[in-house]
């Protein structure tokens, strides 16, 4: 029996030792996988998800296709993503749940300006204030009279009638502010700077329907220049789920300096 043992550990120890290394490394081949989704192909570091493993890709960078809609979560609001340029390392994006109404079940924010968050807004958007449960006010009171605030929209949330306004400028301090501060809830997000006069002057909600179905862009910050690095030298771009450091693997299945 303990001669079987050995003989049975000294057949495996040979097969590991004399097989080719990409049959037990494979961080090149599964980081030289693409993905797509709808009309963008092509996807590849920073992004994962789809049929890419975290391994090679960013945190923050999880892609889902939804009905062949690409769509990244963000501080969790969940956006369609509408373009990707790798050059520029911009995303071109709009909010998933105001493509269709203003009300979705669940207000949340756009944030991007967290210290951890690999993504900025790059200055062609404006954040759009939207106030949901507030009082239904009539002239000589009417809100809409004012540059910045659009007519007032109505809406269901979780069975309940809502009247809301949205506002394309800051109030503090003022008695619009103080009466929008006692609507029950509040939430940001961006629209193209282009759409923002049409949103003041038009006072329509379904513009601001519109322009959030237009989306905006922003830019990414994942250690590219290091992985571009990798790239010319012929390697994939992978990352070390446990320290977090970017990976440069090359086609023998080692890890090669980026």
């Amino acid at each position: 029996m303990p001669s079987k043992f050995w003989f049975i550990i000294i057949i495996i120890s040979l097969v590991l030792i004399l097989s080719p290394k990409p049959v037990f490394s494979n961080n090149y081949l599964s980081c030289s996988v693409r993905s797509s989704c709808g009309n963008i192909s092509d996807i590849g570091y920073p992004f994962w998800g789809l049929n890419r493993p975290e391994s090679c890709g960013y945190p923050g960078f999880k892609l889902s296709c939804s009905e062949s809609e690409l769509e990244i979560t963000i501080n969790s609001a969940t956006y369609r993503v509408l373009a990707i340029n790798k050059a520029s390392q911009t995303l071109h994006v709009s909010r998933t749940d105001y493509s269709e109404n203003l009300c979705p079940t669940h207000l949340i924010n756009s944030t991007f300006e967290s210290e951890t968050s690999p993504f900025r807004q790059n200055g062609d958007s404006q954040d759009i204030r939207l106030y949901y449960g507030c009082q239904p006010l009539t002239a000589p009171q009417n809100l809409t009279s004012i540059p910045g605030i659009s007519n007032r929209f109505e809406c269901t949330i979780n069975n309940t009638n809502i009247v809301g306004y949205y506002v394309t400028r800051e109030f503090a301090g003022t008695v619009i502010g103080n009466f929008l501060r006692s609507c029950s809830n509040s939430v940001i997000i961006p629209v193209p700077n282009s759409q923002v006069p049409s949103l003041e002057e038009g006072r329509d909600a379904d513009d601001l329907e519109e322009a959030a179905k237009i989306g905006f862009q922003l830019w990414w910050s994942a250690d590219d220049a290091l992985c571009n690095s990798c790239v010319n030298k012929g390697g994939q771009c992978g990352r070390n789920l446990v320290s977090g450091e970017l990976k440069c693997y090359c086609s023998d299945g080692e890890v090669c300096s980026p």
